[in-house]
Protein backbone atom coordinates (compact mmCIF):
# COMPACT_ATOMS: atom_id res chain seq x y z
CA UNK A 1 0.00 0.00 0.00
CA UNK A 2 1.70 3.06 -1.31
CA UNK A 3 1.39 6.56 0.48
CA UNK A 4 -0.49 9.36 -1.87
CA UNK A 5 2.11 11.93 -1.16
CA UNK A 6 5.25 11.31 -2.47
CA UNK A 7 7.73 14.12 -3.03
CA UNK A 8 7.36 14.16 -6.09
CA UNK A 9 3.63 14.77 -5.94
CA UNK A 10 3.52 17.19 -2.98
CA UNK A 11 6.48 19.19 -5.20
CA UNK A 12 4.15 19.00 -8.30
CA UNK A 13 0.82 20.10 -6.29
CA UNK A 14 0.87 23.76 -6.01
CA UNK A 15 2.88 24.63 -8.96
CA UNK A 16 -0.98 25.22 -11.01
CA UNK A 17 -1.08 28.05 -8.90
CA UNK A 18 2.35 29.21 -9.21
CA UNK A 19 1.42 29.18 -12.88
CA UNK A 20 -0.90 31.54 -12.33
CA UNK A 21 0.61 34.14 -11.41
CA UNK A 22 3.99 34.11 -13.00
CA UNK A 23 1.39 34.54 -16.11
CA UNK A 24 -0.32 37.55 -13.82
CA UNK A 25 3.01 39.17 -13.53
CA UNK A 26 3.61 39.00 -17.53
CA UNK A 27 0.58 39.95 -18.04
CA UNK A 28 1.17 43.02 -16.00
CA UNK A 29 4.38 43.73 -17.60
CA UNK A 30 3.15 43.88 -21.13
CA UNK A 31 0.00 45.80 -20.05
CA UNK A 32 2.51 48.45 -18.57
CA UNK A 33 4.84 48.23 -21.54
CA UNK A 34 1.95 48.68 -24.12
CA UNK A 35 0.72 51.88 -22.49
CA UNK A 36 4.10 53.71 -22.54
CA UNK A 37 4.71 52.71 -25.99
CA UNK A 38 1.74 53.66 -27.51
CA UNK A 39 2.15 56.35 -30.30
CA UNK A 40 5.52 57.87 -31.88
CA UNK A 41 7.75 58.42 -29.57
CA UNK A 42 11.35 58.87 -31.00
CA UNK A 43 11.70 62.06 -30.00
CA UNK A 44 9.36 62.30 -26.89
CA UNK A 45 9.81 65.91 -24.62
CA UNK A 46 9.30 66.59 -20.96
CA UNK A 47 6.36 68.32 -22.01
CA UNK A 48 5.13 64.68 -23.91
CA UNK A 49 5.60 63.11 -20.80
CA UNK A 50 3.75 65.13 -18.88
CA UNK A 51 0.90 64.55 -20.92
CA UNK A 52 1.33 61.12 -20.82
CA UNK A 53 0.89 61.63 -16.78
CA UNK A 54 -2.12 63.53 -17.27
CA UNK A 55 -3.72 61.11 -18.91
CA UNK A 56 -3.28 58.21 -16.79
CA UNK A 57 -3.11 54.53 -17.59
CA UNK A 58 -6.51 52.77 -17.58
CA UNK A 59 -6.79 50.23 -14.83
CA UNK A 60 -9.44 48.55 -16.23
CA UNK A 61 -6.98 45.82 -17.91
CA UNK A 62 -4.96 45.54 -14.74
CA UNK A 63 -8.04 45.23 -12.50
CA UNK A 64 -9.11 42.64 -14.60
CA UNK A 65 -6.12 40.27 -14.87
CA UNK A 66 -5.64 40.46 -11.06
CA UNK A 67 -9.49 39.42 -10.74
CA UNK A 68 -9.19 36.87 -13.12
CA UNK A 69 -6.30 35.63 -11.29
CA UNK A 70 -7.73 35.50 -8.53
CA UNK A 71 -10.71 33.77 -9.60
CA UNK A 72 -8.74 30.83 -11.19
CA UNK A 73 -6.75 30.75 -7.68
CA UNK A 74 -9.80 29.88 -5.95
CA UNK A 75 -11.63 27.70 -7.93
CA UNK A 76 -8.33 25.51 -8.63
CA UNK A 77 -7.50 25.88 -4.78
CA UNK A 78 -10.80 23.96 -4.19
CA UNK A 79 -9.94 21.69 -6.57
CA UNK A 80 -6.76 20.27 -5.18
CA UNK A 81 -7.55 20.28 -1.68
CA UNK A 82 -11.09 18.43 -2.49
CA UNK A 83 -8.07 15.52 -3.96
CA UNK A 84 -5.46 16.09 -0.96
CA UNK A 85 -9.30 15.00 1.33
CA UNK A 86 -10.09 12.10 -1.11
CA UNK A 87 -6.16 10.77 -1.34
CA UNK A 88 -6.23 10.76 2.48
CA UNK A 89 -9.64 9.14 2.74
CA UNK A 90 -8.96 6.13 0.30
CA UNK A 91 -5.78 5.63 1.91
CA UNK A 92 -6.09 5.55 5.73
CA UNK A 93 -9.43 3.67 4.69
CA UNK A 94 -7.13 0.90 3.09
CA UNK A 95 -4.70 1.25 5.79
CA UNK A 96 -8.00 0.50 8.77
CA UNK A 97 -8.67 -2.31 6.93
CA UNK A 98 -5.84 -4.13 7.07
CA UNK A 99 -6.06 -4.20 10.66
CA UNK A 100 -9.98 -5.13 10.58
CA UNK A 101 -11.09 -1.67 11.81
CA UNK A 102 -13.86 0.03 10.23
CA UNK A 103 -13.35 3.68 9.07
CA UNK A 104 -15.99 6.57 10.06
CA UNK A 105 -17.52 7.85 7.24
CA UNK A 106 -15.09 10.84 7.46
CA UNK A 107 -11.73 11.04 9.10
CA UNK A 108 -11.99 14.65 9.40
CA UNK A 109 -15.15 16.21 9.92
CA UNK A 110 -16.04 18.88 7.05
CA UNK A 111 -15.13 22.10 9.84
CA UNK A 112 -11.48 20.99 10.84
CA UNK A 113 -11.47 20.79 6.46
CA UNK A 114 -12.62 24.15 5.86
CA UNK A 115 -11.04 26.06 8.33
CA UNK A 116 -7.74 24.98 6.36
CA UNK A 117 -8.99 25.75 2.87
CA UNK A 118 -10.20 28.77 3.88
CA UNK A 119 -7.20 29.92 6.15
CA UNK A 120 -5.20 28.86 2.97
CA UNK A 121 -7.84 31.09 0.70
CA UNK A 122 -7.07 33.90 2.54
CA UNK A 123 -3.21 33.73 2.89
CA UNK A 124 -3.40 33.48 -1.06
CA UNK A 125 -5.82 36.56 -1.12
CA UNK A 126 -3.86 38.70 1.05
CA UNK A 127 -0.27 38.01 -1.48
CA UNK A 128 -2.53 39.27 -4.38
CA UNK A 129 -3.50 42.48 -2.33
CA UNK A 130 -0.02 42.66 -1.18
CA UNK A 131 2.27 41.92 -4.45
CA UNK A 132 4.02 45.04 -6.12
CA UNK A 133 7.42 45.83 -7.92
CA UNK A 134 10.56 46.16 -5.68
CA UNK A 135 12.18 49.56 -7.68
CA UNK A 136 15.15 51.95 -7.33
CA UNK A 137 17.39 49.35 -6.01
CA UNK A 138 14.72 48.18 -3.67
CA UNK A 139 14.17 51.61 -2.10
CA UNK A 140 11.02 51.65 -3.53
CA UNK A 141 7.72 49.70 -3.21
CA UNK A 142 5.28 50.01 -6.26
CA UNK A 143 1.34 48.30 -5.78
CA UNK A 144 1.13 47.16 -10.11
CA UNK A 145 -1.44 50.10 -10.27
CA UNK A 146 1.47 52.51 -9.45
CA UNK A 147 4.10 50.99 -11.70
CA UNK A 148 2.87 52.88 -14.57
CA UNK A 149 3.35 56.36 -12.92
CA UNK A 150 6.41 55.28 -11.70
CA UNK A 151 7.86 54.29 -15.08
CA UNK A 152 7.04 58.32 -16.41
CA UNK A 153 8.36 60.03 -13.11
CA UNK A 154 11.30 57.38 -14.04
CA UNK A 155 11.71 58.34 -17.49
CA UNK A 156 11.61 62.25 -17.03
CA UNK A 157 14.31 62.27 -14.94
CA UNK A 158 16.32 60.33 -16.90
CA UNK A 159 15.57 62.83 -20.28
CA UNK A 160 16.19 65.52 -17.67
CA UNK A 161 19.74 64.57 -17.94
CA UNK A 162 19.85 63.82 -21.79
CA UNK A 163 18.94 60.44 -22.15
CA UNK A 164 16.42 59.52 -24.97
CA UNK A 165 12.80 58.89 -24.31
CA UNK A 166 13.11 54.81 -25.32
CA UNK A 167 16.34 54.87 -23.95
CA UNK A 168 14.41 56.06 -20.43
CA UNK A 169 11.85 53.82 -20.65
CA UNK A 170 13.49 50.49 -21.33
CA UNK A 171 15.78 51.32 -18.17
CA UNK A 172 12.43 51.80 -16.01
CA UNK A 173 10.60 48.59 -17.94
CA UNK A 174 13.83 46.94 -16.89
CA UNK A 175 13.59 47.86 -13.09
CA UNK A 176 9.88 46.39 -12.92
CA UNK A 177 11.20 42.84 -14.91
CA UNK A 178 13.62 42.11 -12.92
CA UNK A 179 12.01 42.70 -10.29
CA UNK A 180 8.67 40.62 -11.33
CA UNK A 181 6.16 40.53 -9.04
CA UNK A 182 7.13 40.50 -5.21
CA UNK A 183 5.85 39.94 -1.71
CA UNK A 184 7.16 42.03 1.08
CA UNK A 185 6.87 40.53 4.65
CA UNK A 186 7.04 43.83 6.88
CA UNK A 187 8.30 42.52 9.73
CA UNK A 188 11.10 40.77 8.36
CA UNK A 189 11.94 42.63 5.63
CA UNK A 190 12.20 39.54 3.42
CA UNK A 191 11.13 39.75 -0.10
CA UNK A 192 9.80 37.02 -2.24
CA UNK A 193 8.32 36.18 -5.95
CA UNK A 194 4.55 36.17 -5.76
CA UNK A 195 4.61 32.82 -7.29
CA UNK A 196 6.78 31.47 -4.18
CA UNK A 197 5.12 32.90 -2.06
CA UNK A 198 1.84 31.22 -3.49
CA UNK A 199 3.48 27.61 -3.07
CA UNK A 200 4.30 27.89 0.32
CA UNK A 201 0.98 29.17 1.08
CA UNK A 202 -0.40 26.08 -0.69
CA UNK A 203 2.11 23.99 1.01
CA UNK A 204 1.47 24.86 4.25
CA UNK A 205 -2.02 24.28 3.58
CA UNK A 206 -1.69 21.11 2.18
CA UNK A 207 0.82 19.66 5.04
CA UNK A 208 -1.82 21.26 7.53
CA UNK A 209 -4.34 19.30 6.29
CA UNK A 210 -2.16 15.87 5.87
CA UNK A 211 -0.83 16.24 9.49
CA UNK A 212 -4.93 16.15 10.62
CA UNK A 213 -5.32 13.25 9.05
CA UNK A 214 -1.72 11.43 9.78
CA UNK A 215 -2.64 12.64 13.57
CA UNK A 216 -6.53 11.30 13.34
CA UNK A 217 -5.38 8.41 11.74
CA UNK A 218 -2.61 7.36 14.37
CA UNK A 219 -5.40 7.38 16.94
CA UNK A 220 -7.79 5.42 15.39
CA UNK A 221 -4.86 2.96 14.60
CA UNK A 222 -3.90 3.29 17.58
CA UNK A 223 -0.10 3.14 16.58
CA UNK A 224 2.47 5.26 18.20
CA UNK A 225 5.16 5.20 15.08
CA UNK A 226 5.04 7.35 11.68
CA UNK A 227 7.22 6.20 8.32
CA UNK A 228 8.78 9.38 6.54
CA UNK A 229 9.13 9.99 2.78
CA UNK A 230 12.30 9.72 0.96
CA UNK A 231 13.42 11.10 -2.01
CA UNK A 232 16.93 11.95 -4.22
CA UNK A 233 18.73 15.43 -3.27
CA UNK A 234 17.80 15.71 -0.15
CA UNK A 235 19.10 18.92 1.59
CA UNK A 236 22.07 17.56 3.20
CA UNK A 237 23.55 20.46 4.55
CA UNK A 238 24.36 20.25 8.60
CA UNK A 239 23.12 22.48 11.18
CA UNK A 240 22.93 23.18 15.11
CA UNK A 241 19.71 20.90 15.94
CA UNK A 242 20.87 17.97 13.58
CA UNK A 243 17.36 17.99 11.72
CA UNK A 244 18.78 20.52 9.05
CA UNK A 245 20.24 17.31 7.36
CA UNK A 246 17.64 15.81 5.72
CA UNK A 247 19.06 13.21 3.92
CA UNK A 248 19.93 11.90 7.20
CA UNK A 249 16.53 11.16 8.46
CA UNK A 250 14.67 10.38 5.47
CA UNK A 251 12.83 7.44 4.94
CA UNK A 252 12.72 5.92 8.29
CA UNK A 253 10.46 4.49 10.95
CA UNK A 254 9.85 7.06 14.03
CA UNK A 255 8.12 6.71 17.10
CA UNK A 256 5.68 9.43 18.14
CA UNK A 257 6.48 10.41 21.94
CA UNK A 258 2.88 11.38 22.41
CA UNK A 259 1.20 8.62 20.88
CA UNK A 260 3.96 6.27 22.84
CA UNK A 261 2.08 7.66 26.08
CA UNK A 262 -1.56 7.77 24.80
CA UNK A 263 -0.96 4.02 23.60
CA UNK A 264 1.90 2.53 25.57
CA UNK A 265 3.87 -0.71 24.66
CA UNK A 266 1.70 -0.63 20.94
CA UNK A 267 5.06 -1.42 19.30
CA UNK A 268 7.84 -3.21 21.05
CA UNK A 269 11.00 -1.68 18.45
CA UNK A 270 13.55 0.52 19.10
CA UNK A 271 12.77 3.60 17.20
CA UNK A 272 14.62 6.98 17.35
CA UNK A 273 11.88 10.08 18.49
CA UNK A 274 10.34 11.72 15.52
CA UNK A 275 9.86 15.12 16.81
CA UNK A 276 13.46 15.53 17.70
CA UNK A 277 15.18 13.64 15.15
CA UNK A 278 12.83 14.90 12.06
CA UNK A 279 12.49 18.53 13.64
CA UNK A 280 8.53 18.48 13.59
CA UNK A 281 7.60 22.42 13.90
CA UNK A 282 10.70 23.94 13.41
CA UNK A 283 11.29 25.84 9.63
CA UNK A 284 14.64 23.99 9.00
CA UNK A 285 12.68 20.28 9.72
CA UNK A 286 10.21 18.45 8.33
CA UNK A 287 7.36 20.06 7.19
CA UNK A 288 9.43 23.18 6.86
CA UNK A 289 10.47 26.18 4.58
CA UNK A 290 11.06 23.86 1.18
CA UNK A 291 10.46 20.59 2.64
CA UNK A 292 8.97 17.69 0.33
CA UNK A 293 9.15 15.03 2.77
CA UNK A 294 5.99 13.76 4.54
CA UNK A 295 4.82 11.05 7.02
CA UNK A 296 2.25 8.72 7.97
CA UNK A 297 1.11 6.12 10.40
CA UNK A 298 3.01 2.77 10.41
CA UNK A 299 1.60 -0.19 12.01
CA UNK A 300 4.38 -2.42 13.18
CA UNK A 301 3.91 -6.18 11.99
CA UNK A 302 1.47 -5.13 9.56
CA UNK A 303 3.51 -2.78 6.91
CA UNK A 304 7.09 -3.46 5.49
CA UNK A 305 8.89 -0.40 5.37
CA UNK A 306 9.33 1.48 2.07
CA UNK A 307 12.98 1.89 2.11
CA UNK A 308 15.84 -0.67 3.41
CA UNK A 309 18.76 1.14 4.66
CA UNK A 310 20.55 0.26 1.15
CA UNK A 311 18.06 1.90 -0.75
CA UNK A 312 18.49 5.10 1.60
CA UNK A 313 22.43 4.81 1.45
CA UNK A 314 22.19 4.57 -2.37
CA UNK A 315 19.22 7.28 -3.17
CA UNK A 316 21.52 9.41 -4.55
CA UNK A 317 23.08 9.03 -8.15
CA UNK A 318 26.49 9.60 -7.79
CA UNK A 319 28.76 12.83 -7.54
CA UNK A 320 29.53 14.25 -11.55
CA UNK A 321 31.40 16.89 -13.05
CA UNK A 322 30.03 19.56 -15.41
CA UNK A 323 32.55 22.04 -17.19
CA UNK A 324 34.93 21.17 -14.78
CA UNK A 325 33.05 21.08 -11.75
CA UNK A 326 32.22 19.08 -9.30
CA UNK A 327 28.51 18.75 -8.17
CA UNK A 328 26.44 16.43 -5.59
CA UNK A 329 23.26 15.32 -6.12
CA UNK A 330 21.57 18.14 -3.72
CA UNK A 331 23.45 20.80 -5.37
CA UNK A 332 22.76 19.76 -9.00
CA UNK A 333 19.16 20.45 -7.62
CA UNK A 334 19.88 24.18 -6.77
CA UNK A 335 21.58 24.62 -9.78
CA UNK A 336 18.77 23.54 -11.62
CA UNK A 337 16.58 25.86 -9.57
CA UNK A 338 18.95 28.86 -9.89
CA UNK A 339 18.62 27.82 -13.88
CA UNK A 340 14.84 28.20 -13.65
CA UNK A 341 14.79 31.94 -11.96
CA UNK A 342 17.19 32.93 -14.54
CA UNK A 343 15.04 31.74 -17.38
CA UNK A 344 11.93 33.85 -15.56
CA UNK A 345 13.96 36.66 -15.09
CA UNK A 346 14.55 36.93 -19.18
CA UNK A 347 10.70 35.76 -20.04
CA UNK A 348 10.02 38.85 -17.77
CA UNK A 349 12.22 41.03 -19.68
CA UNK A 350 10.90 39.96 -22.87
CA UNK A 351 7.43 40.57 -21.64
CA UNK A 352 8.41 44.36 -20.51
CA UNK A 353 10.34 45.49 -23.68
CA UNK A 354 9.31 48.82 -25.35
CA UNK A 355 11.62 47.80 -28.53
CA UNK A 356 11.77 44.93 -30.98
CA UNK A 357 15.86 45.04 -30.48
CA UNK A 358 15.46 44.30 -26.60
CA UNK A 359 12.63 42.31 -27.66
CA UNK A 360 14.57 40.20 -29.38
CA UNK A 361 17.78 40.14 -27.14
CA UNK A 362 15.54 38.49 -24.54
CA UNK A 363 14.41 35.99 -26.47
CA UNK A 364 18.05 35.02 -28.24
CA UNK A 365 19.07 34.62 -24.53
CA UNK A 366 15.94 32.88 -23.45
CA UNK A 367 16.63 30.10 -25.94
CA UNK A 368 20.47 29.82 -25.17
CA UNK A 369 19.39 29.38 -21.16
CA UNK A 370 16.89 26.70 -22.43
CA UNK A 371 19.90 25.10 -23.96
CA UNK A 372 22.03 25.19 -20.92
CA UNK A 373 19.56 24.01 -18.68
CA UNK A 374 18.84 20.87 -20.46
CA UNK A 375 22.04 20.32 -21.31
CA UNK A 376 22.96 20.77 -17.20
CA UNK A 377 19.69 18.00 -16.23
CA UNK A 378 20.90 15.73 -18.55
CA UNK A 379 24.83 15.40 -17.28
CA UNK A 380 23.16 15.57 -13.20
CA UNK A 381 20.44 12.86 -14.13
CA UNK A 382 17.73 15.22 -12.97
CA UNK A 383 13.93 15.42 -14.59
CA UNK A 384 13.50 18.91 -16.30
CA UNK A 385 10.91 20.96 -15.16
CA UNK A 386 9.60 23.31 -17.83
CA UNK A 387 6.42 23.52 -15.35
CA UNK A 388 8.81 25.81 -13.19
CA UNK A 389 9.26 28.03 -16.23
CA UNK A 390 5.28 28.08 -17.55
CA UNK A 391 2.64 30.80 -17.46
CA UNK A 392 -0.82 29.64 -17.10
CA UNK A 393 -2.72 30.55 -20.45
CA UNK A 394 -5.95 31.21 -19.21
CA UNK A 395 -4.79 34.59 -17.94
CA UNK A 396 -4.74 37.65 -20.48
Amino acid sequence: MKYPFSPEILEAMPEELAEVYRALELTLLRNISEQLTTGKINEVTLQNIRELRSHGISLDEIQKAIKDASGISEKTLAELFADVVERNQVYYANALDLVKLTMPEALLDAAAINAIVEQTEDEVLNITRSMGFVVDSGRTYLPPAKAYDWALNNAAIQVNSGISYNKAIANATKQLADSGLKVVDYESGHRDHVDVAVRRAVMTGINQLNRQYDEKAMQELKTDLVEVSAHAGARDVDGPNGWENHKAWQGKIYRWQKYAEMFPGVSGGDYPDFEETCGLGDVTGILGANCRHSYHAFIEGVMEPTYTEKQLANIDPPDFEYEGQKYTHYEATQVQRSMENTIRKWKRREAAATNAEDKAIAKARIQVLKAKYKEFSEAAGLRMQPERMKAYTKVR
